[in-house]
């Protein structure tokens, strides 16, 4: 018998040894990996942390401190507060026309987002040289105005049917015609306000928004490009722990049929990267004949005046003057 041979046993793999060239090349790929892995949640992180602030600056708007009043360019005005329908206490300045009996009317000024009421000085002036009286107050958590809380729109109606029920209870104004004059967001909430309020007789609104939801994509487009839309939802997300609506509810373009067959002056800029001209196009279709259309090829965002300059004047002075009926 003989002696048993040993088995041969062979290993399906090397033993493992950091001194192994291959086994360097595993630990460097696993590295990499793990730092590719870090970066991905670095940047996801970074990515919630950013939308998250845009959305709470874009809430919560730093207020835009002015020392300025209409005194600077020799307007008599009173400085005021009313309330809103929802209670906040709303700041602002009324200047009376230059001969109280003859007043065409009285029209509100209302400024665009972030701005304050300083914005709207200019107009202000040229419809007092115009023969009207003029209301130029701060938007709620804009300006001197109560609120910490801007919601593009969506409370901000009650700001203005606020300051209609302000001036039906001044005696110098109760019987006067109103209209509106708006910026921006300051112009979509005159459509959606106007849009209620049978009281106002006339609106001009430049560079309104269809919608919030629109006006989101938009300007996230203008900062992110292609990116935009991708961005503006989880800075939505974001938004609504602070302001729970749809942005698709606040919309100019689905109320603005409402304001007839009162008149409307919609004035746009086509060159507007915050508001598509063609969408304002579209606005006016679904309007009724009492709606005009003022494009200026040449303007950027609710820069029309500036452009537009006495010509601006003379046609929105005129559309009050033919539209605001005392009777």
């Amino acid at each position: 018998m003989g002696v048993p041979r040993k088995t041969k046993i062979t290993a399906t793999g090397a033993k493992y040894s950091p001194k192994r060239p291959e086994c360097q090349a595993d630990r460097s790929k696993a590295r990499v990996a793990g730092k590719i892995g870090l970066g991905v949640a670095v940047a996801a992180a970074g990515f919630a942390l950013a939308t998250l602030a845009y959305a709470y600056v874009a809430t919560h708007p730093p207020r835009r401190r002015f020392t300025r009043t209409p005194a600077e360019v020799d307007l008599e005005f009173e400085e005021v507060t009313f309330a809103s329908r929802d209670g906040l206490r709303l700041s602002g300045w009324f200047l009376p026309a230059d001969c109280p009996a003859e007043t065409q009317g009285v029209i509100i000024c209302c400024h665009g987002y972030p701005q304050n009421r300083l914005e709207m000085l200019p107009y202000a002036q040229f419809l007092h040289n115009a023969g009207f009286a003029a209301l130029v107050f701060d938007f709620r958590a804009l300006g001197r105005s109560e609120g910490d809380l801007c919601s593009f729109g969506h409370e901000e109606i009650a700001d203005l049917l606020g300051a209609v029920d302000y001036l039906v209870s001044r005696p110098d104004t109760e019987a006067l015609p109103k209209g509106v004059l708006g910026l921006s967001l300051g112009a979509a909430v005159a459509i959606m306000a106007a849009a209620q309020d049978e009281r106002v007789q006339a609106v001009v609104a430049e560079a309104p928004f269809p919608s919030l939801r629109d006006a989101l994509n938009r300007r996230c487009s203008v900062v992110f490009g292609r990116l935009g839309r991708s961005v503006a939802r989880p800075i939505l997300w974001w938004a609504k722990r602070w302001l729970p609506l749809d942005p698709s509810t606040v919309s100019p373009a689905a109320v603005i049929h409402a304001f007839a067959p009162r008149p409307l002056l919609l004035i746009q800029g086509q060159r507007d990267l915050l508001v598509d001209w063609r969408d304002t196009v579209r606005m006016a279709q679904t309007a009724p004949e009492s709606t005009e259309v003022w494009l200026l090829p040449l303007a950027g965002h609710a820069r029309c005046f500036r452009l537009g300059g006495e010509i601006y004047v003379q046609r929105v002075s005129q559309f009050f003057q033919q539209n605001l009926n005392r009777g």
